[in-house]
């Protein structure tokens, strides 16, 4: 079993700090459009690179066990948030993938890791809205999908 503890401590306003031992802690503050500043995180923000986070470190977990010679990995994460009949909730998370591998062969492999990483995403899976994931596997500048 493994745990996750963090600390949240409200400063001002509409603003506050995330922390968790052994970390950088996070200035964080309800999202602009519900009148928090531009320059902060907000838990919606948090969210969102939750999953794409969890998506990068599913991948490369399985992109090193297929022996995958990886040369990037990029993703943008974007969730949808929408009133609904139970108030407002995220309706949907869309994350682009771009991998780029050393050789064809490692292709099929990739598409496979990230399948893999799409399927075991414990954040992802976490979530009550669709997680949608779009790959694109770029071979020394040709996309393939």
């Amino acid at each position: 079993m493994w745990q996750y503890e963090t600390t949240t401590v409200w400063r001002s306003g509409k603003e506050g700090r995330l922390h968790e031992a052994g970390n950088p802690e996070i200035a964080i503050s309800t999202p602009h459009e519900f009148g928090g500043p531009q320059n902060m995180w907000s838990p919606e923000n948090l969210l969102a690179g939750a999953v794409g986070a969890c998506l990068m470190t599913s991948t490369l977990y399985f992109l090193e066990k297929a022996r995958v010679d990886l040369r990037s990995y990029m993703s943008n994460t974007k969730g949808t948030m929408q009133k609904t009949r139970d108030g407002l909730a995220f309706t949907s998370m869309d994350v682009e993938v771009s991998i780029t591998v050393g050789a064809n062969d490692d292709v099929e492999k990739a598409l496979r890791a990230a399948e893999m990483a799409e399927q075991s995403c414990p954040v992802s899976k976490a979530l009550k809205c669709a997680v949608n994931v779009h790959l694109q596997v770029n071979v020394h500048g040709t996309w393939e999908a």
